[in-house]
């Protein structure tokens, strides 16, 4: 009913105002929380959504602190695509409180419990998470949008299929490794070890603190040395990320991989080519044949 109303609400203001949740230009306007669900709705909606990605590139999702623009933007919007971790993303989930916007808390029902402040909010890390993310996005915008329902539907397959194929590359590429365990800086990608049948030995914990502590650099090294984990250490693609890296493995006299957690937009490729990148760095660090 909402969706068809908009149309109609649309002609009572002056030519050229356009409505909340629709652009000027009559897109479906969704704001997207963080990079994976703003690419999740930029492949299925295609041209008949405009998509607003409110981390930055660069900035880690936990950081993301709204501007007053932003804020508006959530106000004006038809649907916000966010997570269901509390506390993951704060500034947005107070400003999500005063929307009316269609709020979808996306893959809430992955969980066996009420996710809490430290449950591990990167679940986008697992493809087949991510498929399940893509029919879920893919309903609203037909809720939204009926008249797209037949190309939200059509693109959301098509888009599941290849996700389906990048989680059969992961769930096959770690069959023939000399190693299962791995050091990471941030303890971000335990969705993507438990979909390979990998251990991460993280670090810094969930949330990246301001300096990880002795205990955790101490049984870093000794996962190395003592030849449970990988020789190398796994560092997110942040500054502060390849300082600490750079910093563990010289103590280890091991090198260093990047992984990128995807909280934001690569600078290059998107979600699948940069997974892709992931799992060979992985498989290169495992000593995987």
């Amino acid at each position: 009913m909402r969706s068809r109303l908009v149309p109609l609400l649309c002609l009572l203001f002056l030519a050229g105002v356009a409505c909340r949740g629709e652009t000027d230009s009559g897109k479906v306007r969704v704001v997207a929380s963080i990079y994976p669900l703003a690419w999740i709705a930029e492949e299925v909606g295609g041209d008949r959504v405009e998509v607003i990605d409110l981390t930055p590139p660069g900035v880690e999702a936990h950081d993301v602190q709204l501007t007053a623009e932003q804020r508006s933007e959530i106000e004006d919007s038809e649907v916000v695509l966010m997570l269901p971790v509390p506390g993951f993303q704060k500034a947005v989930e107070d400003a999500v409180a005063n929307s009316d916007a269609t709020v979808v808390r996306v893959l809430s029902e992955s969980f066996h419990r009420e996710p809490t402040e430290s449950t591990d909010p990167h679940l986008w890390l697992d493809p087949i998470l991510v498929r399940t993310a893509v029919a879920q996005v893919g309903q609203v915008l037909s809720d939204s949008d009926p008249g797209g329902r037949p190309a939200y539907e059509q693109a959301a397959t098509s888009l599941r299929k290849e996700l389906d194929v990048l989680s059969d590359e992961l769930r096959s590429g770690f069959d023939n490794c000399k190693f299962t365990d791995f050091v990471t800086t941030h303890e971000a990608f335990g969705y993507l070890a438990q979909a390979a049948g990998l251990q991460q030995i993280g670090i810094e914990g969930i949330t990246p603190e301001s300096e990880p502590s002795a205990e955790r650099i101490d049984a870093a090294i000794q996962a190395i040395e003592s030849g449970e984990a990988a020789p190398v250490v796994f560092y997110e693609e942040t500054d502060e990320g390849k300082r600490i890296a750079e910093s563990v493995a010289s103590d280890a006299g091991v090198p260093t991989l990047p992984l990128n957690t995807l909280e934001s937009e690569p600078e290059t490729g998107d979600y699948i080519s940069v997974m892709r990148e992931n799992l060979a760095n992985l498989r290169k660090g495992l000593q995987c044949s």
